[in-house]
C-alpha cells in the first residue's frame, strides 16, 4: 500500500538554497508573497516582517547612495515582465541593505526576474532570483583602487622635479624620488637613514645650514640658482637648483616641525642661459664702443650722460666729461638755438634727425647728422642720439656738384654699398662695392631693379616706404636684407640723402647700404635666449601645478582605502588597540598631506593668473552676500557683524577678488573670537583722497605686538585650535596691491584687532 503524502511546497521553496523572492504583479507595489530562508539572511530581515509588504516597502532606496542603480534597474525588470511577460536579466547592480542601526550597507547583486502564468496565461506571480556578489565586486574595486596607488606612486618617483621628506632632528629619509636618487647616484638603500650620513657629500655643500634654519625657525626657506658639486660620469661639474625647503608637523598644535619636505629643480641650464645672455650684452656694448659713430646718451638738461670712443674723439674729449659737460658747450654757436628746438621735442617723446655743426674742444670744427630717440622707459627724460660725422660727406657733395667722377671715384672706394637716383627715386649708378656683394650688372639694375636682390618678404614693405619718403623729399633710412652673389642674405641698414638746391628742390639722391648682419644676429641670440628663459619658467609653474594637482587622486584614494580598512578592522581585539593608533597618525598624515597639496595648488594659482580688470563693484550688496555665506559660522557663535559702508557704496576692484578679501577678513574674526564675550565684528568704510578704506574691526584674541609684522607672511600661523594653512592673509594681501592698493593690521592682545584696506580710487 502506498502512503498518501502531500508537498509542502511552501516549506520546499523557503528551504531551498539561494536568494528568491515571489512577488504578486500588481505593479508598483509588487507585493512579497514568499520569500527564501538564505535571503533572509543575507538581508537581515524576519518572514514575518516582509510577507505582504510591498518590494520596495521592505527594501527602499539608500537616498545617500548617488551610484546606487539597483532600485531604478529592478523596477524596469520587474516592469518588463508584467508588460511582456518574458524573462529578464538584470546587470550587475548596487543595491543596498538597510541595517539594524537605521542606516545602508552597501550590496552588490547579480539577478533575474521570471514571469508564472496560469494554465490560462495569465501572469499570476514573478519568481525573482538574485545572487548576492558583494564581496567580490569590493574586492575587485579594492585590486583596482591599489593599482591606482602604485601607478601613481610610480609617477611621483619618476617626476623632473627632485623631492625627498626628512623626518625628526636627524633628517632621516622618508621618501625620495628617482630623481632626487639620481642626482646623487643613489639607491634606495638610503631611504630610512639620515641623509647626512647616506649623502655625506650634501653637507658641506650648504644643506646642513638650510636645514637647521627651517628647524629653528619653522618656516619655508628658498633659495634660487644654489650652486652644488655633483660627480657625473667621474667629473665634478657645479650645477644649479631652485630649492625649497617646507616644515611639516605631526599634528596642528606641535611647535617644532617633524621633518622638511625638500624640492630641487635643476636650473642648470637657465642659468648658464642668463649667463651667456649676459655674455651677448656685453658683446653688444663692445660693439656699441667699436662702432665708427658716436652713440651718446643726453639728459633733459643736455648733460652727455654716456657717450662711446668714436663720439669722445669727435668732441676732442675724454670720459672725465660725462655727468658734466653740456651738449651746448660743443655746439657752433649759430646752431645752439635749433639744437635746444629739436632737443626738447625728444624729451616730449619724437624721434628727429637733424644737422648740425660742432665745434671741438681743441678747436676743430665738424658738420654732423643725428637721429635722436627717447629712451624707453623714460619718456619725456632723456634719449638716445646717434651721430656721424658728415663734414667729408659734404665736402664730397660738393665735389661731386663741381665733377659727377670725382663724387664715383671717391664712392667706389667706400666700405658700404652706395648707388644715385634721380628726383624720382630712378636708379641709374651703383658703385663697385654694390655689384661685388650682389653679383650683378648695371643693366640688372638700373632704374628700379631691387626686387632682383631683395628678399621677397620685405620688397612690398621697402618700395612702399622709399616711394612715400622720396615724394616727400627727405632724408631717410631703413634696415632690410639683401641677396648677396653667393645666394645667403644679409641685413643692412640703407640710408638715403637729398641733394637739394637752394630752394629745397632735390636734385638727386645719394644712398649708401651699411651691412649690419652681425648686430641682427646679436640681437636674434638675445631675444631667443629671453624667450628661452619664459619657456622654462612657465614649464616650471605648469609642472608644479600639475604635480599638486595629480597628487590630489592618490591621496584621496589613500584615504578611501584608510576608511575602508578601518571598517575591516573594526572587530579586532582589544589588544591590538595599537592599530587604532596607527591608523588614526596615518589619517591624520592624510589630511596633512591634503592641506599642504591644496595650498601649494593656490599659490600656483595665485601667482599664474593675470591681473583682473576693476570694475565698479557693490561693495554693500558683496558684504551681504559673504554674511549670508558665513551665517551658519554667525550663529554658530552668537556673533553680531554691523556694516556701516555707506559712504562708499561702490569701489573699483575685481568682483571675485573684493569678496575673497571681504570673506577672509570676517571669517577669520569669526574663528579667532574670545571664550570671554560674544564675538562682534564691525565693517566700515570711509572716502579718503585717494582711497577707500574698508576696515573690519573684531573684539576676539587679538595679536601680539611681536606677530604683527609677520600676519601677512606666507603659511604663518598663530593660533592652533583652528584649523588653516597660514595663506588667507597672504593672498588678501597679494590681491590688494596687485590692484594698486595696500593692506594694514592694527591690535590689542587679548582684546580686539583691527584690518584696514586701502582700495585705490577710479580716477587714478
Amino acid at each position: 500500500m502506498h502512503q498518501d503524502r502531500s508537498l509542502d511546497f511552501e516549506l520546499l521553496f523557503t528551504r531551498l538554497p539561494g536568494s528568491f523572492l515571489v512577488l504578486q504583479p500588481n505593479e508598483p507595489q509588487y507585493t512579497i508573497l514568499a520569500i527564501s530562508d538564505e535571503l533572509l539572511q543575507n538581508t537581515g530581515k524576519q518572514r514575518e516582517d516582509v510577507l505582504g509588504r510591498g518590494l520596495f516597502e521592505v527594501y527602499p532606496e539608500n537616498p545617500d547612495a548617488i551610484a546606487a542603480t539597483g532600485p531604478a534597474s529592478l523596477r524596469a525588470s520587474l516592469k518588463n515582465v508584467v508588460e511582456n511577460m518574458v524573462l529578464d536579466h538584470m546587470p550587475i547592480v548596487r543595491y543596498d541593505v538597510p541595517d539594524a542601526s537605521g542606516g545602508f550597507e552597501e550590496r552588490y547583486w547579480h539577478a533575474n526576474s521570471s514571469p508564472i502564468a496560469d494554465k490560462d496565461g495569465k501572469l499570476s506571480y514573478i519568481l525573482h532570483t538574485t545572487h548576492d556578489i558583494t564581496d567580490k565586486i569590493i574586492a575587485e574595486r579594492r585590486e583596482s583602487d591599489l593599482r591606482m596607488i602604485e601607478k601613481k606612486y610610480s609617477l611621483f618617483l619618476q617626476a623632473p622635479l627632485a623631492v625627498c621628506i626628512l623626518t625628526g632632528p636627524e633628517n632621516i629619509i622618508e621618501m625620495s624620488n628617482n630623481e632626487m636618487l639620481r642626482f646623487y647616484n643613489k639607491t634606495n638603500e638610503i631611504i630610512g637613514q639620515p641623509v647626512f650620513e647616506a649623502i655625506p657629500e650634501a653637507k658641506y655643500q650648504g644643506f646642513a645650514e638650510l636645514l637647521d634654519i627651517v628647524h629653528e625657525t619653522g618656516e619655508t626657506y628658498s633659495v634660487s640658482e644654489y650652486p652644488t658639486k655633483l660627480v657625473v660620469g667621474g667629473e665634478e661639474l657645479i650645477y644649479y637648483f631652485n630649492i625649497v625647503c617646507q616644515p611639516y608637523y605631526e599634528l596642528p598644535e606641535d611647535k617644532e616641525p617633524s621633518g622638511i619636505f625638500c624640492l630641487a629643480h635643476d636650473v642648470t641650464e637657465l642659468v648658464l642661459a642668463k649667463k651667456q645672455a649676459e655674455e651677448s650684452e656685453t658683446r653688444l656694448q663692445a660693439i656699441i664702443e667699436a662702432t665708427p659713430e658716436c652713440i651718446k646718451i643726453v639728459t633733459p638738461e643736455g648733460k652727455l650722460q654716456y657717450m662711446n670712443r668714436c663720439g669722445l674723439t669727435m668732441i676732442e674729449g675724454d670720459e672725465g666729461l660725462l655727468g658734466k659737460a653740456s651738449v651746448l658747450d660743443i655746439i657752433a654757436p649759430e646752431h645752439r638755438i635749433a639744437w635746444k628746438k629739436n632737443h626738447l621735442s625728444v624729451c616730449e617723446g619724437n624721434s628727429i634727425s637733424w644737422e648740425f655743426d660742432i665745434i671741438g674742444l681743441k678747436g676743430t670744427r665738424r658738420r654732423m647728422e643725428t637721429h635722436a630717440v627717447p629712451l624707453p622707459g623714460t619718456a619725456g627724460k632723456s634719449h638716445l642720439a646717434v651721430t656721424r660725422d658728415i663734414t667729408k660727406r659734404k665736402e664730397a657733395e660738393l665735389a661731386l656738384r663741381e665733377s659727377e667722377e670725382k663724387f664715383r671715384v671717391f664712392a667706389n672706394n667706400i666700405e658700404n654699398l652706395a648707388w644715385m637716383a634721380d628726383p624720382e627715386g630712378s636708379i641709374f649708378w651703383y658703385n663697385e662695392r654694390w655689384y661685388e656683394y650682389t653679383g650683378t650688372t648695371l643693366d640688372e639694375m638700373l632704374g628700379w631693379g631691387w626686387d632682383k636682390v631683395h628678399h621677397p618678404d620685405h620688397v612690398k614693405r621697402v618700395v612702399e616706404f622709399a616711394q612715400q619718403a622720396w615724394t616727400e623729399g627727405k632724408t631717410w633710412e631703413l634696415t632690410f636684407p639683401l641677396r648677396g652673389a653667393d645666394g645667403e642674405y644679409q641685413w643692412f641698414l640703407t640710408r638715403a640723402y637729398a641733394i637739394k638746391d637752394k630752394q629745397g628742390n632735390v636734385l638727386r639722391w645719394i644712398g649708401t647700404n651699411t651691412n649690419i648682419n652681425n648686430q641682427k644676429k646679436a640681437e636674434a641670440s638675445l631675444e631667443a635666449k629671453n624667450l628661452e628663459l619664459i619657456r622654462i619658467n612657465n614649464d616650471l609653474d605648469n609642472f608644479i601645478y600639475t604635480a599638486s594637482h595629480d597628487l590630489k587622486a592618490p591621496i584621496s584614494n589613500i584615504e578611501g582605502l584608510l576608511r575602508i580598512l578601518s571598517e575591516e578592522l573594526k572587530e579586532i581585539e582589544l589588544q591590538h588597540e595599537n592599530v587604532n593608533h596607527v591608523i588614526s597618525l596615518m589619517e591624520s598624515s592624510v589630511e596633512r598631506f591634503k592641506r599642504t597639496i591644496t595650498s601649494l595648488t593656490d599659490l600656483v594659482k595665485l601667482q599664474q593668473e593675470n591681473t583682473i580688470a576693476a570694475t565698479r563693484v557693490d561693495l554693500c550688496k558683496t558684504i551681504k552676500d559673504v554674511i549670508l555665506d558665513l551665517e551658519p559660522s554667525i550663529k554658530a557663535t552668537s556673533a553680531n557683524v554691523e556694516v556701516e559702508v555707506e559712504e562708499c557704496m561702490h569701489v573699483y576692484f575685481s568682483e571675485k577678488n573684493l569678496r575673497s578679501v571681504v570673506l577672509n577678513l570676517i571669517s577669520n574674526a569669526l574663528k579667532y573670537a574670545s571664550d570671554e564675550r560674544l564675538p562682534l565684528v564691525k565693517v566700515s568704510c570711509i572716502e579718503q583722497q585717494d582711497y577707500h578704506v574698508l576696515t573690519v574691526t573684531d573684539n576676539g584674541l587679538g595679536i601680539p605686538a611681536h606677530n604683527l609684522p609677520h600676519m601677512f607672511t606666507m603659511f604663518k600661523r598663530f593660533h592652533d585650535h583652528v584649523e588653516g594653512t597660514g595663506i588667507g592673509l597672504y593672498m588678501v594681501k597679494k590681491m590688494v596691491e596687485g590692484a594698486g592698493g595696500y593692506i594694514t593690521v592694527s591690535s590689542e592682545e587679548g582684546k580686539s584687532a583691527e584690518f584696514k584696506v586701502f582700495i585705490r580710487n577710479s580716477n587714478l
